[in-house]
Protein backbone atom coordinates (compact mmCIF):
# COMPACT_ATOMS: atom_id res chain seq x y z
CA UNK A 1 0.00 0.00 0.00
CA UNK A 2 2.48 2.22 0.94
CA UNK A 3 4.70 1.40 -1.79
CA UNK A 4 1.92 2.07 -4.42
CA UNK A 5 1.72 5.52 -2.55
CA UNK A 6 5.38 6.02 -3.11
CA UNK A 7 5.04 5.33 -6.86
CA UNK A 8 2.09 7.65 -7.46
CA UNK A 9 3.72 10.64 -5.58
CA UNK A 10 6.65 9.73 -7.51
CA UNK A 11 4.97 9.83 -10.81
CA UNK A 12 2.87 12.77 -10.38
CA UNK A 13 5.89 14.64 -9.29
CA UNK A 14 7.83 13.57 -12.14
CA UNK A 15 4.12 14.61 -14.67
CA UNK A 16 4.30 17.83 -12.35
CA UNK A 17 7.98 18.25 -13.08
CA UNK A 18 7.37 17.36 -17.50
CA UNK A 19 4.56 19.82 -17.19
CA UNK A 20 6.37 22.78 -15.91
CA UNK A 21 9.38 21.87 -18.54
CA UNK A 22 6.78 22.04 -21.11
CA UNK A 23 5.26 25.49 -20.04
CA UNK A 24 8.41 27.17 -20.04
CA UNK A 25 9.71 25.73 -23.90
CA UNK A 26 6.31 26.84 -24.66
CA UNK A 27 6.98 30.57 -22.94
CA UNK A 28 10.54 30.47 -24.70
CA UNK A 29 8.90 29.56 -28.01
CA UNK A 30 6.78 31.95 -28.16
CA UNK A 31 9.47 34.78 -27.35
CA UNK A 32 11.64 33.08 -29.75
CA UNK A 33 8.45 33.35 -32.33
CA UNK A 34 7.55 36.92 -31.36
CA UNK A 35 11.62 38.02 -31.88
CA UNK A 36 12.17 36.34 -34.94
CA UNK A 37 8.91 38.54 -36.40
CA UNK A 38 10.19 41.18 -35.15
CA UNK A 39 14.07 40.91 -37.27
CA UNK A 40 11.97 39.93 -39.84
CA UNK A 41 10.45 43.28 -40.07
CA UNK A 42 13.45 44.98 -39.42
CA UNK A 43 15.14 42.91 -42.09
CA UNK A 44 12.46 44.22 -44.38
CA UNK A 45 12.70 47.64 -43.84
CA UNK A 46 16.31 47.49 -44.36
CA UNK A 47 15.83 45.88 -47.25
CA UNK A 48 13.40 48.39 -48.76
CA UNK A 49 15.83 51.49 -47.37
CA UNK A 50 18.61 49.44 -49.35
CA UNK A 51 16.48 49.44 -52.60
CA UNK A 52 15.62 53.17 -51.79
CA UNK A 53 19.31 54.00 -51.61
CA UNK A 54 20.22 52.50 -54.58
CA UNK A 55 17.51 54.13 -56.29
CA UNK A 56 18.61 57.72 -55.41
CA UNK A 57 22.07 57.10 -56.15
CA UNK A 58 21.32 55.69 -59.96
CA UNK A 59 19.06 58.84 -59.46
CA UNK A 60 21.94 61.05 -58.57
CA UNK A 61 24.52 59.11 -61.41
CA UNK A 62 22.30 60.09 -63.87
CA UNK A 63 21.97 63.45 -63.10
CA UNK A 64 25.98 63.82 -62.50
CA UNK A 65 26.28 62.27 -66.17
CA UNK A 66 23.71 64.90 -67.61
CA UNK A 67 25.55 67.34 -65.68
CA UNK A 68 29.17 66.17 -67.11
CA UNK A 69 27.94 66.42 -70.70
CA UNK A 70 26.49 69.48 -70.74
CA UNK A 71 30.02 70.55 -69.20
CA UNK A 72 32.13 68.99 -71.84
CA UNK A 73 29.29 70.20 -74.06
CA UNK A 74 30.24 73.89 -73.37
CA UNK A 75 33.63 73.62 -73.14
CA UNK A 76 33.09 71.71 -76.73
CA UNK A 77 34.79 68.15 -76.37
Amino acid sequence: MFDNDKVLNTLTDKVNDLLARYNEICEENESLRNELISVKAQNEAKTNQITRLEEDLRTKNTESDDVIRKIEAVLGK
